[in-house]
């Protein structure tokens, strides 16, 4: 019993001694925190640990002793450098496109865009097909209401007539449908950019001759004209030889009204055309010989 009572008299005693430890490592904290230094968690955790190593026999102060060392807390911040080295490490190299010196806005948009390019790649009409098609300029001539009619009833849809053309001798004309005018619009562009010709056109940006054109009830009289004449022609006309870059020409419309025939005509009339020299290699003749 007198053992007994030893035993349990040491192990209050010591609790007592580590206890007091305790609270004496969380009033300094306290302290400190009140003096405005920052609160030291690893150091409240070694005053705890120590009392514990003290009061504890002496394999259980091992294991405490362990304990602490793995919960060092260090203060040390580590620098953006090797952060992203640790994730290079791990990921791989995925901080490559970000500009150090740019906003996150900017990297976030020039991220947007490298994935719109694989995108484009990976899609089924290409994305570099689309780059080199961006310097056409569209141009919308008609937009009409259509109506199909069905077993339950009618379909509203809309079709739009296009023409694009970069100026520079190719121009091309679509149509397209679709249940709204911009869906409509841009099939339209894709079937254009599908049906592209060639425009002969001389050194002065004129036609090297006449030449007429027909589509179904629209015929289009196409005349060559002087430097300085301008484009004198109306409606669809006009625009096809615009966007294929002519400057001076003459052209009339003879027959139908529909802006979709007459522009169709047009690229008709033009298919029709031929340079001088072309001519003269089919005759195989020099070009002096075309005007004797």
């Amino acid at each position: 019993m007198a053992a007994v009572s030893m035993t349990t008299a040491v192990a209050s005693t010591r609790l007592a001694a580590l206890s007091t430890r305790s609270e004496n490592a969380l009033s300094r904290n306290a302290s400190s925190v009140a003096m405005g230094a920052p609160m030291s968690m690893s150091g409240v955790f070694s005053e705890f640990a120590s009392g514990m190593r003290s009061a504890l026999p002496e394999r259980q102060a091992v294991k405490v002793a362990a304990m602490s060392g793995a919960y060092d807390v260090e203060d040390e911040e580590e620098s953006e450098e090797d952060i992203t080295a640790a994730y290079e490490a791990l990921y791989g190299k995925a901080f490559e496109g970000l500009k150090k010196s740019a906003s996150p806005d900017d990297n976030l948009a020039g991220g947007d865009e490298e994935e719109g390019r694989g995108r484009g790649r990976r899609g089924r009409d290409g994305g570099d097909r689309r780059r080199q098609t961006d310097s056409m300029e569209e141009r919308v001539v008609q937009i009409r209401r259509v109506t199909k009619v069905v077993k339950g009833g009618k379909q509203m849809s809309f079709r739009a007539v296009v023409v694009i053309g970069d100026k520079k001798g190719t121009v091309g004309v679509g149509v397209g449908s679709a249940k709204e005018v911009i869906t409509a619009v841009q099939k339209s562009a894709t079937d254009a950019r599908r049906h592209l010709v060639q425009v002969p056109m001389t050194k002065y940006l004129t036609f090297p001759h006449r030449a007429d054109g027909e589509y179904g009830a629209a015929k289009v009289m196409l005349r060559p004209a002087a430097t300085g004449t301008g484009v004198i022609a109306g409606g669809s006309v006009r625009v096809v030889l615009e966007l294929a870059g002519v400057e001076n020409a003459l052209g009339k419309q003879l027959g139908s009204e529909n802006p979709l025939n007459n522009a169709r005509a047009v690229i008709e009339a033009v298919g029709k055309m031929k340079q001088f020299r072309d001519v003269a290699r089919d005759r195989g003749i020099p070009m002096e010989e075309l005007w004797k």
